[in-house]
This record gives structure tokens, sequence and C-alpha cells, in this order.
């Protein structure tokens, strides 16, 4: 059975970009990769041989069991932020489904440079717009990871999938390119990628 350190190590890429993110204050980047880990976990649980639950469902799902959720936000919030940001580059909710749909109609993702995070999860006064502080939400993702790696510790059947799985997790490593310059010599390259193979 996968362990926590391994876990961490599987994911070492995702908390190393998030750190890199907060230390260089790519605040809108980092929101990208915070907005796109629940879907990393949760494809990563769930049964490959099955065509359920849908996407939006198992996003709800991990974000709603691992990730605070309060008065202001829900996993559905959530994912109509990641649906707005990753696939629009908006800040607009747009409930184009029946399920998952938000009270929101925008959300407003704060520069932590200018607000402290006392604003996190609040909303205008009548509550159309969300407010949230990046830096809090990378805390919060970096607590709900760790709580899912010792979660599946008790949970056999999905660290099992997670294994089945965890092989198509990018990651940085070695790698060894055989590259043909436009003279017809061929060169191999060292480096580092971030890739799956």
């Amino acid at each position: 059975m996968r362990t926590v350190q391994q876990l961490r190590s599987d994911f070492a890429l995702y908390l190393e970009e998030i750190d890199r993110c907060l230390g260089a204050k790519c605040y809108w980047a980092l929101l990208h990769v915070l907005l796109a880990l629940p879907d990393v976990c949760a494809s990563l649980e769930a049964d490959p041989a099955s065509t359920s639950p849908k996407v939006g469902d198992r996003y709800v799902g991990w974000c709603d069991t691992y990730l605070p959720v309060g008065p202001a936000v829900s996993g559905a919030d959530r994912y109509q932020m990641r649906n707005a940001l990753l696939h629009s580059g908006s800040t607009t909710a747009q409930n184009l489904a029946k399920t998952h749909q938000t009270s929101y109609a925008h959300f407003s993702f704060v520069d932590p440079d200018t607000f402290d995070v006392a604003v996190h999860d609040t909303t205008n006064s009548n509550r159309t717009v969300l407010n949230v502080h990046v830096v809090k939400m990378a805390t919060e993702t970096k607590q709900a990871l760790e709580s899912w790696f010792n979660t599946l510790q008790g949970e056999p059947v999905k660290i099992s999938r997670v294994e089945q799985n965890i092989g198509r997790l990018t990651r940085l490593q070695p790698k060894r390119i055989l590259v043909t310059e436009p003279n017809g010599t061929q060169v191999e390259r060292i480096g580092r990628t971030r890739s799956s193979t």
C-alpha cells in the first residue's frame, strides 16, 4: 500500500509548484494549479472501468470531503470557479449544467499584496460575489491534500485505484532525448522533464 510519504513524493511537483508560485507572487498561475488539483486527486481515485461518477460529481465530492466547506463556499462553488477560470479564463460563473450550481455571479480573486487573509470566503452585501484570497486557498489546498493522503490509508479500494492510476501522474524526472539537429547530426540531450513517461 502506498504510504503518506510516497503520496507526498508523487505530488511533489504540485506541492513545489504551489510554493514556487507563492514565493514568486505568481498568484494567477497559482490559482490555476489550485483549481486543477481536486480534478487530479478525484480522477486518481476513480474506477477506470466506470463512466460514473461524472467529472463534476467527482470534483464536488472531493472538495466537499477534503476542503473547508462553510456558509460562504461549497464544493459546487469551487467547481464553478474551476469551470469559469480554467475553461473560459473568466471570473464569471456560468452554471451551464443543471447540477453543481453556485449562487454567485462572480468570483473575485483578491490581490494578496493588498488584502489580508480575513477577506477569504467573504461575499458582497447581496451575496453575488465570492471573494477568494489565493494564499489562504493555497494553505487550504495543501491541508486538503495531506488529509486525503491520510484518509487513503484507511480506504483500501480508493488507495488501490490511486496506485493503479498514479503512474499517469505528471512528475519531474530526468530524461535523455535524442535530437536530430538541422544538419542531420544526432545529439543526446540530458535534462529534466515534467512528464508521465
